[in-house]
């Protein structure tokens, strides 16, 4: 009876501490998912250059410091030598500039609009968008020092978990491939090798892209300063590159972003039509030639597929979500073709 009472004692004191131990991980994950995922991306992309240095003797985890390294050097560099139209510029921002500039030009549209179509006199467009305008704003100004400790605490962390995924990778997935049966050993190796391809071609692919189309519309924002004031290009160009990575709703975000730079610069409203029509030109370039020669063979999804994991990805995560939904699926839909496949072999055995 006693050695009964013991067990039972034993095995919930086990479940309590399995329980504890899988709270403390999801609380850790929650957490460090942004860097956690971050990482990821910069492994992959510096992989084949980290692959090069390694056959010159190089060890992974030097190779990617020294990678690291030139890459800041890099940076430095370009923005030393950039022109100065492409210099960083300080600008005037405040919400409630950005708040009476949104509101001086909806009052405009509103006549424009009431001298042509006088039922819209009753619609009240100005009150409505100024209202909203001021309380994003408001969020936006309220939330930017938590946002920039965020990135800071982030921007200091994905390198530092980015150093360790590349040097220790290899071997997480050498003692991963050592745990599972023999009868599974050969279709583990295969899908850890075709999720590795998969993703990391999609995402250096990705690069590649947001980077072409980053310079695609700072040439367009550069040939438009010729007629209109257009500051702070290289930042916005970036910001566009760099949101560019969120399929479909990306380029929304960078037009976005410019927009309220430029209103709560008190610039006129040529620029942020200027702006617009870069975005415009640059996007329809990503689509026809960018996007399909870097692109075409990464990912196998169908279009039905991509635009549900997106929804998916987006309502579970926010834009993170968008950001790793077309991987994880792509990572699924190997997974599925690999174990199928294995299934065959075993019933046709």
């Amino acid at each position: 009876m006693k050695q009964l009472v013991g067990d039972t004692s034993t095995r919930i004191l086990l479940l309590i501490a399995l329980l504890a131990a899988l709270v403390l991980v999801f609380l850790t994950l929650h957490i460090l998912l942004v860097p956690l995922v971050a990482a990821s991306f910069v492994a992959y992309l510096l992989e084949p250059g980290i692959e090069v240095l390694e056959r010159r003797g190089f060890k992974r985890g030097n190779a990617f410091l020294l990678l690291l390294a030139l890459g800041f050097v890099v940076l430095v560099m370009l923005l030393d030598f950039a022109p100065s139209w492409l210099r960083p510029e300080r600008t005037r921002e405040s919400s409630q500039n950005l708040t009476e500039r949104v509101q001086q030009q909806v009052d405009e549209i509103e006549r424009s609009l009431e001298s042509r179509i006088p039922l819209t006199r009753s619609l009240n467009l100005a009150d409505k968008v100024t209202v909203g305008a001021a309380a994003f704003a408001t969020r936006i100004f309220e939330e930017l020092p938590s946002l920039v400790t965020s990135f800071a605490v982030n921007l200091l962390l994905v390198p530092f978990i980015a150093y360790f995924i590349i040097r220790d990778g290899r071997t997480m997935r050498r003692r991963i491939v050592e745990m599972v049966p023999n009868r599974y050993f050969e279709m583990t190796l295969m899908m850890f090798y075709r999720i590795d391809k998969q993703i990391g071609g999609y995402l250096r692919g990705r690069l590649i892209e947001c980077t072409l189309v980053a310079l695609t519309q700072m040439i367009a924002m550069g040939i438009a300063l010729l007629f209109v004031p257009l500051p702070q290009i290289l930042l916005i160009s970036c910001v566009c590159g760099a949101t560019n990575l969120i399929p479909y709703v990306g380029p929304v975000l960078g037009v976005s972003f410019g927009a309220l730079l430029y209103l709560g610069a008190g610039l006129p409203m040529t620029s942020v039509y200027a702006l617009i029509v870069a975005a415009l030109v640059a996007h329809i370039i990503d689509n026809i030639a960018i996007a399909p020669a870097v692109l075409s063979h990464n990912v196998d999804l169908h279009p039905l597929t991509v635009a549900l994991v997106l929804v998916i990805g987006g309502e579970t995560l926010g834009v993170l979500g968008l950001l790793i939904a077309i991987p994880v699926a792509a990572s699924l839909k190997v997974i599925v073709q690999e174990f199928y496949a294995n299934y065959r072999l075993q019933v046709r055995a």
